[in-house]
Order: C-alpha cells, then sequence, then structure tokens
C-alpha cells in the first residue's frame, strides 16, 4: 500500500511538473513546445522531489511532538525548510541551464555571468513566493497536527481517568479483594498485612500516574507484580506469571497498560489446578508481549472490552503505534509498543 502511495505521488509530481511548465511558458512565450519548457519542467520535478522528501522527513519527526515543542521549534524549522529549499531550487536551476547549455552546443564562456544576472534572478523571483507560501502550509499543517493530538489526548486522559475508577479500579475488584481480605486475617494476620500493603501499593499506583502519558516499564513491572501477588492469593497455583526482561529500565510504556492486559487474560480465560493459566510478558524487538494459551471460560463474564479499547486509543495518542492483538497456535497475543527515550 505504501509502495503504491509513493508511485502516486511520483506521477502525480512528474505530471503536475510537466503542465505547469507547458502553461507557464505558453502564457510567457506563446509557444510551450519549446526545449526549454522540458528543462523548466525537469526543474520543477526536481524541486518537488527533493524538497518535498524533506518535508515528508520533517513531518513525520515532529508528528508526534506536543504543540509547545512544535511552538518552540517551528520559527527556525521554517526557516531551515526556507533556505534549504531556495538553495536546492538555485542548485537544481544552475546544473539545469548548464546542462541545456551543452545539450544546445551554446558558448559556456559567459556561462557564469548569465547565470547570476538573468537565469537565478528570474528563479529566486520565481520560487520564492512558491517556497514562502508552502512551507508557511506545511508548516501550519505541523502545528495543527499537534494542537488536535493534545486536544485529543486530554479528552482521552478524561475517558481514562474515568475508567480508571470504573473498570480498572472497579469495585468487582474490590469487593474480590476485601472477601479474600476477610478469610485471611483471622487465619494468618501477617499475610493479611503484606495483602493489605500491596492492595494499597496498587491503588496509589494508579492515582500517581493518571496524569502521566509514560512511566519506565520496570516501575509498571513491579506494579503488576504486585497485582499478580493478589490473584495469587486466591487462585493459589492456578495463576502463574512469568516476566523474562533485560535493562527494564531504559524503555517507557502507557501506565497501567501491563495490569490491562494481565487482568484481561484473567477475566477471559478460566484455570485449575491439574490446567492453570500462564501468563508470559517478553520483549520483542520495539513491543512487549503479552500471551497466554486460550482456556476460554464456560460461562464468559459480560465485558464490554473498554479497557481494551481505552488502552489502545492511549497507546496510539501517545506513542503514534497501534496495540496488536493476535491469536495464533491457540494462544492469546497481544503487542505493547514502548518508547525508547
Amino acid at each position: 500500500m505504501k509502495k503504491n502511495k509513493k508511485v502516486l505521488a511520483f506521477f502525480t509530481a512528474f505530471l503536475f511538473s510537466i503542465v505547469f511548465s507547458l502553461l507557464f511558458k505558453w502564457g510567457q512565450t506563446g509557444n510551450p513546445f519549446k526545449a526549454e519548457t522540458l528543462m523548466y519542467g525537469i526543474i520543477i520535478f526536481l524541486n518537488i522531489l527533493i524538497t518535498g522528501g524533506f518535508a515528508i522527513r520533517l513531518f513525520h519527526k515532529n508528528s508526534n511532538k506536543s504543540a509547545n515543542q512544535v511552538k518552540k521549534n517551528i520559527l527556525p524549522l521554517f526557516l531551515l525548510f526556507v533556505l534549504f529549499a531556495l538553495v536546492v531550487s538555485l542548485s537544481i536551476v544552475s546544473i539545469g541551464v548548464y546542462a541545456f547549455y551543452l545539450l544546445k552546443g551554446l558558448d559556456t564562456t559567459n556561462f557564469l555571468k548569465q547565470l547570476i544576472q538573468v537565469e537565478l534572478t528570474g528563479a529566486i523571483r520565481q520560487f520564492s513566493i512558491w517556497i514562502l507560501i508552502g512551507s508557511a502550509v506545511f508548516f501550519y499543517i505541523i502545528w495543527r497536527k499537534a494542537v488536535d493530538r493534545e486536544r485529543k489526548l486530554r479528552e482521552e486522559n478524561l475517558k481514562y481517568k474515568y475508567q480508571n475508577l470504573k473498570s480498572q479500579v472497579n469495585p468487582h475488584f474490590l469487593f474480590n479483594s476485601l472477601n479474600t481480605l476477610s478469610e485471611i486475617v483471622y487465619e494468618d494476620a501477617k499475610m493479611a498485612d503484606k495483602y493489605i500493603q500491596k492492595l494499597s501499593a496498587i491503588y496509589r499506583y494508579i492515582l500517581e500516574n493518571e496524569e502521566i502519558d509514560l512511566v519506565p516499564l520496570d516501575k509498571e513491572i513491579e506494579f503488576v507484580r504486585k497485582y499478580f501477588d493478589l490473584q495469587k492469593v486466591r487462585d493459589n497455583d492456578k495463576v502463574l506469571l512469568k516476566i523474562d526482561f533485560q535493562n527494564a529500565d531504559k524503555i517507557k510504556v502507557v501506565p497501567v497498560s501491563l495490569q490491562i492486559l494481565v487482568e484481561n487474560a484473567l477475566k477471559h480465560n478460566s484455570r485449575s489446578e491439574n490446567l492453570p493459566l500462564k501468563i508470559r510478558i517478553e520483549r520483542s524487538n520495539d513491543n512487549i508481549v503479552v500471551s497466554n494459551k486460550i482456556q476460554k471460560k464456560t460461562i464468559l463474564e459480560n465485558s464490554p472490552k473498554t479497557g481494551l479499547l481505552n488502552l489502545k486509543e492511549r497507546v496510539r495518542l501517545i506513542l503514534g503505534k497501534d496495540l496488536i492483538f493476535e491469536e495464533n497456535n491457540n494462544q492469546f497475543i497481544v503487542k505493547l509498543p514502548v518508547s525508547n527515550s
């Protein structure tokens, strides 16, 4: 698909260059069918190709930055882009005119004087206006995208806070936790104390990070282990969690993301001592992979899957990447993007 888009953009730029040069030379000389017209068309096409490629690189580099970051850097980037486009245009004109002289067999003795006094002067007049207009439109698009992204992120953060109260830290989870606590408090006071501390730590982590876009992975892993320990108190050896990671402190993830994925596995799969539910968390390239064997419950809980949908949207807005769900060899696999910065 991307290759087809590139080919289409290439031919569109080429067609535009030819049509524009024909119309321009027609209006300028009354006869568009000259060798100069082809040269002019090639110059325009190369300009679009090089400056367009540079513009696309700038766009991708700045498309996921905040509005404040874009605002801070937009003027230097604008001046850099204008200067780059002007230098490229004048260089292409110079090379194109010289090649035209050679192909036509014209005398190149006074080429430099003719180039500076006539060709480059005209090129500056013709291209400067287009470069300034195009640059202004291009950087307005970058700024507008950053503003829209922040607006959507603010809206999604509001949904996330609501979802935390309604789903991720939901009454059902609290009810089960308190039930478990009531069972062990008279049997083992020390275990009950540890249980309360972990439950408190879970709530504290969520409240502390509800305003934050990204957290260090080692902190998220520590959090999900505490969450899983509470599940182990109730399910014992019916559930198993294996985390295989190195250098977890050097990458970041969306907060509470691993807990949501582990909770999803627990919610939709059965487990027993004979057939325990095994959940695995590991690194694969630029993703964290959370996987479990599919052991569907006989009676499924009624779930609108708002937690996963909410997480997917937050990952897209914060990292500009997609949360991927797969089913392969009876394994349910989720690929969670990470940030290396």
